[in-house]
């Protein structure tokens, strides 16, 4: 006697599969490229793009029941300013100046250094 499973076959599961690989991969390309989600009211959106505000006064490295905490308030006497410093990343390799020694001149010194 044979039995026959019933329910989904395996092509009704790839192809569906398939669908919500493709509408995952929609919304993190709209992501990365919009910066927000596709069906994300504005008033969230802005929200979320909104840049922090500057504060005025500087970070403070504190040490609070034995625990080291960064924060902009003012410790009572435990803490320490810090100096933040803007970094511009990777900067590219400066070229070389001018003045610096030509290939014919490196080889002159080389010669000069194996005749003495």
């Amino acid at each position: 006697m044979l039995y026959r499973q019933s329910g989904l076959s395996l092509i009704a599961v790839a192809i569906g599969m398939a669908a919500l690989a493709a509408a995952a991969m929609f919304g993190l390309y709209a992501m990365r490229h919009e910066g927000k989600l596709p069906a994300m009211p504005a008033a969230v959106q802005a929200t979320i793009a909104a840049p922090a505000p500057a504060s005025s006064e500087p970070l403070r490295k504190c040490t609070i029941n034995g625990k080291t905490v960064i924060s902009n308030s003012d410790c009572k006497d435990s803490g320490q300013v810090i100096r933040i410093h803007d970094s511009k990343g990777i900067e590219s390799p400066k070229a070389p100046s001018p003045a610096e020694a030509t290939p014919e001149d490196m080889r002159a010194k080389m010669i000069e250094k194996a005749t003495h």
